[in-house]
């Protein structure tokens, strides 16, 4: 289904693509249900693999740290097979002898620290039984931290901690793109290589015979091992991507926990007439299969090289990219976490009754290309009504309400700008997003 959105005069659309001299300049249309389009973006199988970072024998293999029956063993401190495995240092009869240091229970001894399955689980990091020798019953419990499946990856685990992390208990499914400690899913980049190209420079792939670009800004302390958030920053019409990195700049913002993608609209290469959508500069505007395919193939290429909470992917966009993330919001609810759509507006209908999005809307109050009543507030009734929500409100972050019972947060937030992207409005929106459970 595709709903038109009422779009602006020509006039006020000339006016649009030169209003701002801090990039701004996206459309003014008036909203727009999305069209359909893409596929439903998965995490893929996500990185842990049969064989991750630990592997069925893991670091120290059957008989690694520790040794059968680790540090402590059955006889106290060195234990029959203290670390290093079934003869090393301390051997048969390590520090302490046969009864070391404490006796037959000494440190380590039959309930020693560690639990039956201590830190490493059944294959973790430790080998077989890992720290904490044969019986005991220390922290962690039977599973202790990651769990009979994993430890780092694990047989059958995924990411780091297995499904049950700190607590122990069964490993994740099978494959890569387990769960992570944390509870979300890990993306198939996570141990790629890392790359990271200059944030100014167009990164480009090839979808239906047509060259797409975006600017990738990825942290420097990315290691493809910890999974990071990931954050689409839409430009507005009559604009490219270059001209946003410095404004909403999440990646800084974010002290290195969020990968950030600026992709481009539709048009030629990154110059200043895209967009998107179709009917640009006519009576009607609607977000397209084209832009909606692009988002989602990039969404599956950036999680195929690094390493992606796939949880917690978000998407904000100005003016036009407001709309056009009003209207993602709508049509593919599931495919990000959050949305921040500033300066812009729409939906204006939605059929899908299960689209009730995590969302906060900026407005400014000396916007007269997508104004309060108009854009902002229409917004904002739009998602209360959308989200179930009720008219009681707390105020949060900067000049913003949040409703109150709502399906999924709903925030409004409005301040004395015109149409622009400020910084108020970004610092408010990686609060909004850092905050989502």
């Amino acid at each position: 289904m595709r709903a038109e959105i009422p779009y602006l005069t020509l006039v006020t659309l000339l006016a649009f693509a030169g209003c701002s001299t801090n990039g701004s300049g996206g459309a003014a249309q008036t909203g727009g249900a999305p069209g359909t389009g893409g596929r439903q973006q998965t995490g893929g199988s996500g990185s842990g693999g049969t064989t991750s970072t630990g592997g069925t024998t893991a670091s120290g293999g059957v008989t690694g740290t520790g040794g059968t029956t680790a540090s402590g063993g059955s006889s106290g401190t060195g234990g029959s097979s203290a670390t290093g495995g079934t003869t090393s240092t301390g051997g048969t009869t390590a520090s302490g002898g046969v009864t070391g240091t404490g006796g037959a229970t000494a440190s380590g001894g039959g309930s020693g620290t560690g639990g039956s399955r201590a830190t490493g689980g059944t294959t973790g990091s430790g080998g077989q039984t890992a720290t904490g020798g044969g019986t005991g019953t220390s922290t962690g419990g039977s599973n202790a931290t990651g769990g009979s499946g994993s430890g780092s990856g694990g047989n059958t685990g995924a990411a780091t901690g297995g499904t049950t992390a700190t607590g122990g208990g069964s490993a994740g499914p099978s494959g890569t793109g387990g769960s992570t400690a944390g509870g979300g899913t890990t993306s198939p980049g996570c141990g790629q290589a890392v790359t990271r190209p200059n944030n100014r420079t167009q990164q480009t792939m090839t979808i239906g015979g047509a060259t797409r670009y975006y600017l990738l800004d990825v942290p420097t302390s990315a290691d493809n091992q910890t999974p990071l958030m990931l954050i689409f920053a839409l430009h507005g019409y009559d604009m490219n991507n270059v001209s946003v990195v410095g404004l909403y700049n999440f990646t800084s913002r974010s002290g290195g926990k969020a990968i950030t993608v600026y992709p481009q609209g539709e048009g030629p290469a990154p110059g200043d007439t895209s967009h998107w959508g179709d009917g640009v500069l006519k009576s009607t505007w609607t977000a397209n299969d084209a832009n909606y395919t692009f988002i989602q193939t990039l969404i599956t290429d950036l999680e195929s090289k690094y390493c992606i909470d796939t949880s917690r992917v978000f998407i904000t966009g100005f003016s036009m990219g407001g709309m056009f993330t009003n209207s993602i919001a709508c049509a593919h609810n599931d495919w990000f976490r959050g949305f921040a759509p500033v300066e812009g507006m729409g939906p204006g209908t939605c059929s899908n009754a299960n689209a009730k999005p995590a969302i906060i809307i900026h407005q400014g109050t000396g916007d007269t290309l997508v104004t309060p009543s108009a854009g902002g507030e229409a917004t904002r009734d739009f998602w209360i009504k959308q989200n179930g929500c009720n008219q009681t409100t707390t105020p949060g972050f900067t000049g913003c309400q949040s409703y109150g019972a709502c399906a999924e947060p709903v925030a409004y937030c409005v301040g004395n700008w015109d149409h622009t992207i400020t910084s108020t409005a970004t610092a408010n929106i990686w609060s909004f997003f850092s905050g989502l459970p």
